[in-house]
């Protein structure tokens, strides 16, 4: 046996800085991180062991960062930049790619005041029919829309080789790549955990930072001086990350500088209003409760993003086949927007699973009250009540809801068809939830559609409404969207896109 077991240890790396951050991430729509099996439920979240309480991994949390930073720098489905390995570590796979140098520790979340963990249904709606498919129902459990997370990240920065002179400008880049990151939470823009595309986990947060100078040994000694859990008592009070770092970072840091954003994207935000009362359906957990209540979420009325995309769904593929009548391509349109539907299946050769491209926020019904009325069954042939068919049901009246949808990396006609889409749905054509038969779940309103073309050009913006002709600075690009989404040649399955990308869908 060898005297010097650890000879093939790597070496150790002297600090010269050790970079403290925490923030409070706070839920603004609900959030499932899958945990282990449940009985009551299909798909429980992830508890702490000890206590009980929601569980955020640093793991998860690393993973979200390191997405949103590369996005940010080389645009969706780009390979990454050097600067993501440096800061998160070599990607999965790659043996010999540098350690990171950031620490990312395990959060415990709070839930709010008189809220608890609540259970959602989930269908798969028929294309055919736009009704509930047999078979389909599963149910899931989220962490309401106000639940907090104490995140804390340290970065740790090793002394610089002797006669290095350029440990500060390495320090100030990986402090710009890590506000990068951290400012797609800061705000409610991104979030983690299942079923983003449709709204949920969404966050934002604020934030506090601290930096300890290793270079001496008075600052390895306010260091080990310092609480393990809360290296200091500051309270996260930055809505900025940028504020905060440099609020604690010494002159030659500042000022930092974020990186161009590099994501090509349109964004349309919807304003919306209730046309009368609207009932997407939630469990009951209550014995006076109402058979049926319409969901909420930390207590508020919600318009969930999963509802939404489903009805858009249903009704993007009734008008493909309609437009695209002779094509027989409406089904490729549908899977490339929305992601393929495997039915349960492993995929056939040649075919992935992809997350949909078009994402459909989650939003609080502003304004909205609750209405409770009871209904009965009638028999079709006595046009009696049916007998024990007495049932009651809570909608939500009225309301006002702000929805953001985002199409990434859009292929040439894929926003004119999401533009049709939301035509019917503004005029109030295209109802969602349940009981639409009975006139419930109509919305009304008008999108606001900005594009994000990269790095270097400023993003225009149209305002569409029903009954009236686009207006701003790209209300010409509306129309030419919807054109091009009727001329595109035909698409086949296997077809990654449509020959060149066109910029802005319809200016090369």
């Amino acid at each position: 046996m060898s005297q010097n077991p650890l000879n093939d240890a790597m070496p150790p790396r002297p600090l010269a800085t050790r970079w403290v951050i925490r923030g409070t991430l706070t839920l603004e729509t609900a959030l499932h991180l899958g945990g282990e099996g449940a009985e009551r439920v299909d798909m429980p979240v992830l508890r702490d062991p000890r206590d009980g309480k929601p569980l955020l991994p640093g793991t998860t949390f690393a993973g979200a960062l390191r997405s949103a930073l590369a996005d940010r720098l080389a645009g969706y489905g780009q390979d990454e930049r050097p600067q993501v390995a440096a800061l998160f570590g070599g990607a999965r796979g790659e043996d010999d790619g540098p350690q990171s140098p950031l620490i990312i520790f395990d959060a415990i979340g709070d839930l709010p005041d008189a809220h608890g963990i609540e259970i959602r249904d989930g269908v798969a709606l028929s294309p055919a029919t736009g009704m509930a498919e047999d078979g389909k129902k599963y149910d899931y459990e989220v962490l309401p829309a106000g639940t907090t997370f104490a995140v804390r990240l340290d970065l740790l920065l090793p002394a610089p080789p002797t006669g290095c002179n350029g440990a500060r400008r390495e320090e100030k880049a990986l402090l710009e790549c890590l506000a990068a990151a951290l400012d797609a939470f800061t705000r409610g823009e991104n979030g983690f955990g299942a079923k983003r595309s449709r709204g949920l986990g969404r966050v934002s947060a604020l934030w506090a930072a601290r930096r300890f100078a290793l270079e001496s040994p008075e600052g390895w000694m306010d260091w080990i001086a310092s609480d393990h859990e809360q290296p200091f008592a500051a309270t996260p009070d930055q809505a900025c990350i940028r504020d905060g770092i440099e609020a604690a970072a010494p002159e030659d840091l500042r000022p930092l500088s974020l990186p161009v954003d590099a994501r090509k994207r349109v964004v349309i935000d919807l304003d919306l209003r209730v046309g009368h009362d609207i009932l997407v359906r939630s469990p009951g957990t209550d014995p006076g409760a109402p058979d049926v209540s319409h969901l909420r979420s930390g207590g508020t009325a919600i318009l969930p993003g999963t509802s939404l995309a489903g009805a858009m769904r249903v009704q993007a593929l009734r008008i493909a086949k309609l437009v695209r009548e002779g094509r027989n391509d409406a089904d490729v349109w549908i899977d490339r927007l929305f992601g393929r539907r495997f039915e349960g299946q492993r995929p056939s050769d040649g075919l992935k699973p992809r997350a949909s491209r078009l994402r459909i926020g989650e939003a609080g019904l502003d304004g909205s009250q609750p209405q409770r009325q009871t209904r009965v069954a009638i028999d079709r042939f006595t046009q009696g009540v049916v007998d024990t068919a007495l049932f009651d049901e809570q909608t939500d009246v009225g309301g006002r809801a702000t929805v953001r949808l985002e199409l990434r990396n859009a292929e040439p006609g894929e926003l004119g068809l999401v533009l049709l889409v939301l035509k019917d749905l503004l005029d109030g054509s295209l109802p969602v939830g349940g009981t639409a038969s009975v006139g419930r779940g109509v919305l009304r309103g008008s999108a606001t559609v900005t594009w994000y073309d990269g790095a270097g050009i400023t993003p225009r913006s149209a305002k569409i409404r029903p009954g009236t002709p686009p207006a701003g600075d790209a209300a010409a690009h509306i129309d030419e969207a919807i054109r091009t989404f009727h001329e595109v040649a035909s698409l086949t399955e296997a077809s990654p896109g449509m020959g060149a990308r066109i910029n802005a869908e319809g200016s090369t």
